[in-house]
């Protein structure tokens, strides 16, 4: 097994994160009347590895699953598909649900809820093998006792022809052969014996009759159960889609190749299948796919880093979605790049989905987040949604940093929320408002390296007179608007015969100690009268 995953802090937890899963090694029996009152309902499910973090592409296949479930009034399943134990990492299941729990989506089935579970392949071990049995029964898998070794010359002989994978020679073992060699300790897998007979496939939802890497023939006799008695991918999706009565796969493009074996392990069974559809996989800028080795694909580190949940499901959202398609048809004419979820819900659509391959671009994300902030902040949501919601986490960003909780202003509500108006336009995430609003909690250390900098290359005479006609402009007017510091600031312009540049500089420096921020007249607007004097005083006499 890899390493454990240590565990991050999101925000609060929800009822998601209590969810548990089963230990029961043998799947209850569903009720016939259950399963008679959800045939007919749209079932869809998010099957991860638990092999570490959530990356952006498997957080946008659960998005697009929870969204066409709620969309048409079905269920959305969670399975765990953990057959693989070579690469499992311990926590990668909790992680997984903090990174629902933050993102918002919510399962209807999964570990520790549902009538179709256990939710967890591993304690589905037994279905696995019955299912297996039963094709060798009806003659449509056999078991093979090619060795490791074995394999390797027939890969070999295979690739001189051309040809790739497993030349079938366990086949036409007779069933006291096969007998012979199980008694006597022989390991082997079940194969599936593919028909190589060129059939017709139902059309993919997204990329339709052009199926790309589908050949609609059996490539060769895959592995259905390994010599471990556990079940690959294949033979286990399969049989759990069916016992979950799943109607639509919504997954990666990646799995294209599998979609022959899956409907002949379908037909083989005697089963329907679901109705198939497959994303197109996320790529970097420069068209490379991207890789879960890569630290900024996975979730975890986008909520770390202070990106809003909503943000990123709108970045994802449009990763594979032409949101357009929606407005054309007139449903959602005033939809615009940045929804709610609820919104993402209404306008969503299977036919929007596009088989072009979608670029991560981070500056994307980033716009998206800005605008949710703005959003929610002039949102007339509850007030744990809007406005009051961000200036309290803001609140409590202040309080966390040393420095600035310090300052007495902190435990000013009403100044805080002056300040978080103030900034709201210049941060891209939340998180970043603390450092950017510093200059509103802490008076400018004058003797400092960055300070003393920008003074030394300010006009002596120009600082000194600016600042001087500034405090007199203010002592004469009551309590500071921004309207108020602009005419005041104007004054100074009218009456002094510098460059506006080097006043406002100036002046900025006496605020701010910082080149750069908001306009003077916002900083004194939030400062007030008496704070922007005191400082302007205090800077004239260094």
């Amino acid at each position: 097994m890899r390493a454990p995953l240590r565990r991050l802090p999101l925000n609060g937890p929800r009822a998601l994160g209590l969810r548990h899963c089963s230990t029961s090694s043998k799947a209850p029996t569903t009720p016939a009347s259950e399963a008679q009152a959800n045939a007919s309902e749209p079932r869809l499910r998010f099957a991860p590895s638990p092999t570490g973090f959530l990356h952006l592409g498997g957080l946008r296949t659960a998005l697009f699953n929870y969204l066409l479930a709620r969309k048409w009034g079905g269920r959305l399943l969670l399975r765990i598909e953990d057959t693989d134990q070579s690469r499992l990492v311990p926590g990668a299941v909790d992680a997984l649900r903090r990174t629902f729990d933050w993102a918002g989506i919510e399962y209807d089935e999964g570990p520790g809820i549902g009538g179709y579970g256990p939710y967890v392949q591993s304690e589905r071990l037994d279905l696995y093998r019955e299912a297996a049995e039963k094709l060798i029964e009806t003659d449509n898998a056999y078991e093979c006792f090619c060795t490791p070794d074995e394999l390797a010359a027939i890969r070999v002989s295979l690739a001189k022809k051309g040809r790739l994978g497993y030349d079938g020679r366990c086949r036409h073992l007779s069933r006291d052969d096969v007998r012979t060699r199980k008694e006597a300790g022989h390991p082997y897998t079940i194969r599936f014996k593919s028909k190589q007979e060129k059939e017709t496939l139902p059309d993919d939802l997204v990329f339709g009759a052009a199926q790309p890497n589908v050949t609609g023939t059996g490539a060769d006799d895959f592995i259905m159960m390994k010599t471990d008695g556990w079940p690959t991918y294949h033979l286990a999706s399969v049989v759990d889609d069916h016992a979950m009565r799943i109607s639509h796969v919504l997954r990666g493009e990646e799995w294209l190749p599998s979609v022959t074996k899956h409907h002949q392990l379908y037909r083989a069974f005697g089963w329907s299948p679901p109705a198939f559809a497959h994303l197109p996989l996320l790529v970097n800028a420069d068209g490379t796919k991207l890789s879960k080795r890569t630290g900024d694909v996975h979730v975890e580190r986008y909520a770390e880093r202070g990106y809003e949940p909503e943000a990123m499901l709108n970045f994802l959202a449009l990763l594979g979605w032409d949101y357009h398609s929606a407005k054309r048809e007139g449903a959602m004419k005033e939809l615009e790049e940045v929804f709610s979820l609820t919104e993402l819900v209404d306008a969503f659509d299977v036919g929007g989905i596009t088989h072009r391959r979608a670029a991560v671009s981070l500056s994307k994300l980033d716009y998206i987040n800005r605008m949710t902030l703005r959003r929610k902040a002039t949102s007339p949501a509850p007030k744990e949604e809007g406005r009051a919601s961000l200036v309290a986490r803001f609140h409590a960003d202040l309080r966390a940093e040393p420095t600035l909780a310090a300052s007495p202003l902190v435990e000013d509500t009403e100044y805080v929320g002056r300040v978080f108006d103030m900034e709201l336009e210049r941060v891209t995430r939340l998180n970043e408002m603390p450092d950017a609003a510093a200059v509103y909690f802490l008076d400018p250390d004058y003797a400092a390296e960055g300070p003393r900098a920008m003074k030394a290359k300010l006009k002596q005479d120009a600082y000194t007179d600016s600042v001087s006609t500034v405090i007199e402009q203010l002592e004469g007017r009551g309590e500071l608007t921004t309207q108020g510091a602009w005419d005041a600031i104007h004054a100074t312009f009218n009456k002094l015969a510098y460059k506006k540049k080097e006043i406002t500089m100036s002046l900025r420096h006496a605020l701010t100690g910082r080149p750069q921020g908001p306009t003077v007249a916002e900083i004194m607007s939030v400062l007030g009268r008496e704070r922007s004097l005191a400082r302007l005083r205090t800077a004239l006499a260094e």
